[in-house]
């Protein structure tokens, strides 16, 4: 007898603690007690009453919903708080879960429990990182559970980026908070506990956004939080910090925490259906940003400086509305602006040298003028490993813009082979007309060509002149040979037949090498149309079209 509880209690021991405190669902009945913590102002965990309610089997794929009513902590007041998904839960001092589902505009404080051992089912989970959103905003289908939405914390925005970036967000159920932020390179080692209040940094620095939620439960060096996906993100890196919560602002709708972000405590590293996971021994792997922003009109020069999570999703937003922040804070100003933009994108073995110039009557810049930098995240060829983003961004407080009224040639028939220059006309905002030139070659072999077309219009509406990229690097080098909103483009036809070959296009072939190409037994090869394309620089966001008809002297 003693050598087998000899033998048994050092597997017993061996077990994970929390395979010795826990309760499954199965094991719960409507009317029992107990109790959850979640910090409710500053950075201590506070108790608050639960009682069991009943359990919705299978709420979830394999997963079921433990639903709860709150009393305690003025949630008869506040209701389910945004901000305390993950707080653990525990019946006769066993932890059952973590709060994480409420209902919009609802009377009593009810909420519903993802069950921990979902939760610990995830904790040393690994997989590719997914970019769709998982968290569906709120609707008024008020009967439904919904993963409480995530307040994030946000300093550093205008209340109309703040704006901008709420609507972004909205399909990742995170709603931004204006609530300040730590700023400073070095910062305190943060304290995790059951209950404490966790942060995920997004943007971290001169502007500052983080996602604020409780932790469930601690093992060592793991945390399990939110009790919910965040953004359903897979295996993902994002800095993870201790929160501080400043208060609860009440509403009918959604009552949520306001929190900012303090010590760190290592890195989110899962973000799964039944929870996030975190990590304090993982320092998150961030992507560096630094905008130098003027204003001409002030000869004021700023930088800003800071670090956005790298994820295929969520990047190209962080970056984007932390350029146009910056923008904004520079013109200071809802009136006509012209933007000048330089991207530098760092990628694992290349950097791409990208830049445009931009209009936009209500002053802020227009979020297209950052579509090249949301490509190289989406791009349809895999991951590029983005390494480092600087930005540099000319605001003008004046309309530089103009419209291609007409097109002309100062001859009425050319010659075959001939030279000729091709006259546009613009009208920039606010002055008189003026006329740009563009040296036009007709095309010497025009048997089947009566009549010279030249098609002008503004660089933004013009193609690339590249064909279908079929790989990352085709991908790449078709982003750099956007033309810039600012440049005429002369589109002119010719009578020979260009292919698409391998990712190229292959213009003003001999007959000999169409022939050969045509007889192969190589697939990849289509007909191209063969069309010249010239630019000529402007100073001016050019809009509108003109189209010009010559005739071809025959003999």
């Amino acid at each position: 007898m003693k050598r087998a509880l000899f033998l048994v209690l050092p597997a017993l021991l061996a077990l994970p603690a929390w395979a010795l405190d826990t309760l499954r669902p199965e094991q719960l009945k409507p009317g029992m007690k107990g109790y959850g913590l979640s910090v409710f102002k500053g950075t201590e965990p506070e108790r608050f009453n639960v009682e069991i309610v009943g359990i919705l089997e299978n709420a979830f794929p394999k997963q079921d919903m433990i639903l709860i009513r709150m009393s305690g902590a003025e949630l008869e007041k506040h209701k389910v708080i945004a901000g305390m998904s993950g707080s653990p839960i525990y019946i006769n001092d066993k932890l059952i879960g973590a709060l994480a589902y409420g209902w919009s505009f609802q009377n009593d404080p009810m909420a519903g429990v993802t069950p921990i051992h979902n939760m610990l089912a995830q904790i040393n989970a690994t997989a590719a990182a997914l970019p769709a959103p998982a968290n569906a905003p709120a609707t008024s289908d008020a009967v439904s559970p919904r993963p409480l939405l995530t307040p994030l914390s946000v300093a550093g925005f205008s209340p109309r980026v703040v704006d901008l970036l709420a609507e972004r967000l909205k399909p990742f159920g995170m709603v931004p908070v204006a609530s300040g932020g730590s700023k400073g390179a070095k910062r305190p080692r943060g304290h995790i506990e059951p209950g404490s209040a966790i942060g995920v940094e997004l943007i971290r620095g001169d502007f500052s956004a983080t996602a604020v939620g409780t932790a469930t439960y601690v093992d060592k060096n793991k945390i399990l939080a939110f009790g919910h996906p965040f953004f359903l993100g897979g295996s993902v890196e994002a800095p993870a910090v201790q929160a501080e919560v400043h208060g609860v602002l009440s509403s009918v709708d959604t009552s949520f925490k306001l929190a900012s972000g303090r010590g760190e405590v290592g890195a989110m590293v899962g973000d799964w259906q039944s929870c996030i996971v975190a990590d304090t021994k993982v320092a998150a792997a961030m992507i560096p940003v630094a905008i130098r922003v003027t204003n001409r009109e002030t000869g004021q020069t700023e930088r800003y400086d800071m670090e956005i999570l790298r994820n295929k999703a969520l990047s190209p937003l962080l970056a984007q509305v932390a350029i146009l922040q910056s923008v904004f804070a520079a013109s200071s100003s809802s009136a006509d602006t012209t933007t000048r933009v330089g991207l530098r994108v760092e990628l694992a073995g290349r950097t791409l040298e990208l830049g445009d110039t931009f209009f936009n009557p209500a002053g802020l810049m227009d979020m297209s003028a950052l579509i090249p930098l949301v490509q190289i995240f989406v791009n349809p060829f895999g991951d590029a490993v983005v390494q480092r983003i600087d930005v540099t961004v000319d605001a003008s407080l004046t309309r530089q813009t103009a419209e291609i009224t007409r097109a002309y040639f100062s001859k009425s028939e050319v010659e075959r082979g001939e030279r000729v220059p091709l006259h546009v006309v613009l009208k920039p905002f606010g002055k008189p007309e003026v006329t740009r030139t563009i040296d036009i070659d007709v095309p010497a072999s025009t048997d089947s060509m009566r009549q010279l077309i030249v098609t002008v219009i503004a660089g933004a509406d013009a193609p690339a002149d590249v064909a279908p990229p079929e790989t990352l690097t085709d991908f790449l080098d078709a982003l750099q040979k956007r033309h810039h909103a600012t440049e005429l483009v002369a589109l002119i036809p010719t009578p020979t037949q260009g292919l698409q070959y391998r990712g190229k296009l292959l213009k003003s072939l001999p007959a000999s090498v169409r022939t050969v190409l045509d007889d192969s037994s190589g697939t990849g090869i289509a007909n191209a149309a063969d069309i010249r394309q010239l630019t000529a620089p402007t100073e001016w966001v050019l809009t509108g079209s003109a189209t010009v008809r010559v005739p071809i002297r025959q003999e």
